[in-house]
């Protein structure tokens, strides 16, 4: 029976760190929507952060207390040496219990299925590309090593032919991903006749298309909108993340962001009036060019702090190392 993956059970807690292991591939899938600074480039990604290292993967993991990985890319079974080490690293770090879930367009052998299991990898995704038949031998190849084996796809209107074939295969679970238009995509799709929905991203009849044909009793699928992606799982991990790493002084907003407030100038000029002013240590940090200060607090001194020369915000940023900034208010 196609059930849903527990990948996607770990994702929707937010609880799964994505691993980008590359963005090269030898795909030229019209609606990849990968950005400008991943396509066609060999760079490593944990969540939202660019990675050159080992110990980095790690310590993005227990920032957010992953429970899990996606790997995904471009193509990372075109690199398969560099995800094979990454996935034993992972299991060896966290423990078996660790679930590794990978995206593939390459329909594997028999060699190449035990090779990823054995590396550590739990569960694999088929993208399939032409002929659903070209992959019946890799799905039979990885579920015989015990992988959780299923099929995820773009809901694509007029391509259902493609998506009912993958039912077909004996699959574990089908995946259908809402259709989106993207800053690198948007041309290509356009030029296939789609539109954008009205107030979003997402490709007009995207959703109807799996809904009308697939999200049926007898071929359960687990249908996943941009819309979900975006406002539940991005967010969930965002609060996984902000939770174990908040300073005493930040505020986690609903979305998962850090809200605090910034002093930039000289230090040496702030930390008087910070002392006579009474306000505790643990309310504020000292870092290269300023403090970070708590948000209420700032806005409660801002008026003895102007008698100087330094420049005061209130920041709402991811909780990231130098994470992107949402919102900059000047005071």
């Amino acid at each position: 029976m196609v059930r849903t993956a527990q990948g996607c059970r770990l994702c929707e807690r937010g609880a799964k760190l994505v691993l980008f292991v590359s963005g090269e591939c030898n795909r030229r899938c019209f609606y990849c929507p990968l950005s400008e600074k991943k396509k066609g480039r060999d760079v490593i990604y944990a969540n939202e952060r660019p990675v050159s290292r080992d110990d980095e993967i790690i310590e993005e993991a227990e920032r957010m207390r992953a429970l899990g990985t996606g790997i995904t890319g471009g193509e990372p079974l075109m690199f398969m040496e560099r995800t094979t080490h990454l996935m034993r690293l992972l299991k060896k770090e966290f423990g078996e219990s660790h679930h590794i879930h990978l995206y593939t367009t390459v329909a594997i052998g028999k060699r190449e299925a035990e090779e990823l299991h054995s590396a550590g990898l739990d569960e694999i995704r088929f993208h399939i590309i032409g002929s659903a038949g070209g992959y019946s031998k890799s799905v039979e190849f990885s579920k015989a090593t015990g992988m959780s084996t299923g099929v995820e796809l773009p809901a694509i209107p007029g391509d259902e032919r493609r998506i009912s074939d993958a039912v077909s295969l004996g699959i574990d679970f089908l995946n259908l991903n809402e259709l989106e238009f993207s800053e690198t995509n948007y041309a290509a799709l356009a030029a296939e006749g789609f539109m954008p929905v009205e107030l979003g991203c997402a490709v007009l009849g995207s959703e109807e298309t799996a809904r009308r044909h697939f999200l049926k009793e007898d071929i359960r699928a687990h249908y996943c909108p941009s819309r979900f992606k975006d406002a539940v799982q991005l967010r969930e991990r965002l609060l996984r993340r902000a939770r174990r790493n908040a300073r005493p002084f930040d505020c986690i907003s609903q979305e998962g962001t850090i809200i605090h407030g910034t002093i930039d100038g000289d230090a040496a000029l702030v930390l008087p009036i910070l002392e006579d002013l009474g306000v505790p240590e643990q309310m504020y940090c000292l870092r290269k060019g300023g403090i970070d200060i708590a948000a209420a607090i700032l806005e409660d001194i801002a008026k003895e702090l102007k008698e100087i020369d330094c420049d005061l915000c209130l920041v709402e940023r991811y909780p990231l190392p130098d994470g992107i900034v949402v919102e900059r208010i000047h005071l």
